[in-house]
């Protein structure tokens, strides 16, 4: 008996230990600014393509558990830019400039680049690039691979989409693929009726976004990384022109989104406009577009540290089908697709991986781990998987995997990266019902 308590005991405590590692976001070999340097494309946060993941060794359940339910909620895969102004400003500041002979070599070069670039997204703006397709394909082959448990013949498989166009294409695409692999039961829908936890809005938490103070905050913080001027001189040849008609910033960040962007469309291979760039000027806008997410959709103090609660009816409801899913005795798979802007203040209610920290320290993020790109790229994704042994078995594990790879939560477990679906629940609904006491 002491031999057998003393291996619990151990188990329990490696099992705390990696908890406690992978929570400090030590977990990745570089830091953000390494990874930065090392691929430009990161820099484009939330828009950063999808990094798929290379072959990993999943963790094996322990005493036999078998998965019987597998929640996934994910982003919308690539897609291009919102708005055609996106595309077209850049291009006409050039064309105009070009017009009457401001314009250097690099300059006419760049111009010509946008060119083909915004002819590209003409009337696509907002769409689903076949990047996108692509993405939310491979992920449900990669995810049947892994738990062909809960896509078993006599299971069931749901889709849910918010109404959005890009996410309602994101799920039928990955709903064609699930019909692709097995013949099992399916149902999809896109409806407003889901908009409370799919695409949530609070207008009380909205109004706390950038305040008056966060604001200031939040400027002071950019300017230090704004230098515009090296690329100016750059693109045009006249110095009082640039002084006297451009908007030497705002041209800057409508190259850089545009440089960003350009990874998930067909021209990825084709052109680029990142060597527009040094590398120390692609970390810098980063750092203020990543500060920009976290004070907007993280746990960033300056604001309250509530911002990550928009996400509470999803929490909720992912605790509820927890529950209800439990007393089937068929298989599950709940996939549903929302945006960025909902899916990232989950992951950041959940405290997946740490990323609910809660500063009002703008400049260290980085350093903490806290990368938006590691959060929600393109078809960034969250899978909960549960198990148990059997249907009688009461004990069920559930474990997390973010972005395809196996994440943490901030609950303590003698089994990790598996966790007690009894401790989860427990945990999340005492943090969501204690929201309205804050």
């Amino acid at each position: 008996m002491k031999k057998r308590h003393s291996h619990h005991l151990e188990n329990w405590l490696r099992g705390l230990l990696l908890t406690v590692c992978a929570a400090s976001m030590g977990c990745y070999a570089q830091s953000v600014r390494e990874e930065i340097y090392a691929d430009a494309q990161r820099s484009a946060g939330t828009f950063m393509i999808y990094p798929v993941p290379e072959q990993t060794t999943m963790t094996p359940p322990p005493d036999g558990k078998k998965p019987f339910f597998l929640s996934h909620y994910g982003c919308q895969g690539s897609y291009y830019m919102d708005q055609q102004e996106s595309y077209d400003a850049p291009y006409l500041t050039l064309l105009k400039a070009d017009s009457i002979g401001k314009l250097t070599e690099l300059g006419r070069d760049v111009m010509k680049r946008l060119d083909i670039i915004r002819r590209d997204a003409k009337d696509r703006t907002g769409e689903l690039t076949e990047i996108g397709e692509q993405q939310q394909h491979g992920i449900i082959v990669r995810m049947e691979d892994r738990f062909p448990e809960t896509f078993s013949h006599n299971g069931y498989v749901s889709g849910r989409s918010a109404t959005v166009n890009r996410c309602v294409l994101s799920m039928e695409e990955a709903m064609v693929q699930v019909a692709r692999l097995r013949p099992t039961g399916l149902s999809h829908k896109s409806s407003k009726s889901f908009q409370q936890f799919m695409n949530p809005q609070d207008k009380q938490l909205n109004a706390m976004k950038m305040d008056s103070a966060t604001t200031a905050r939040y400027k002071a913080f950019a300017r230090k990384y704004e230098r515009p001027e090296r690329l100016m001189q750059a693109l045009f040849n006249d110095t009082a022109y640039i002084r006297q008609n451009i908007k030497s910033q705002s041209l800057f960040n409508q190259l850089f989104d545009i440089a960003g962007s350009l990874q998930n469309t067909e021209l990825r291979d084709e052109l680029t406009l990142f060597d527009l760039f040094t590398p120390d000027e692609i970390y810098g806008q980063w750092k203020k577009t990543n500060a920009w997410w976290y004070i907007n959709y993280g746990g960033c103090t300056l604001n309250g540290g509530l911002q990550p609660y928009n996400a509470r009816n999803l929490l909720r409801y992912m605790i509820e089908k927890g529950d209800s899913v439990g007393q089937l005795r068929i298989p599950v798979t709940h996939l549903r697709f929302t945006m960025e802007t909902t899916f990232m203040p989950l992951v950041c209610l959940m405290d997946i991986n740490g990323y609910g920290l809660a500063t009002d320290d703008l400049e260290t993020l980085d350093e903490k781990g806290w990368a938006d790109y590691r959060i929600a790229p393109q078809s960034g994704n969250l899978q909960m998987v549960h198990y148990r042994r059997d249907y009688d078995d009461k004990d069920v594990l559930v474990k997390v995997l973010l972005n395809e790879r196996e994440a943490t939560l901030p609950v303590t477990t003698d089994c990790a990266p598996y966790y007690h679906w009894k401790d989860v629940r427990e945990y999340y609904l005492e943090k969501l019902n204690g929201y309205g006491k804050k």
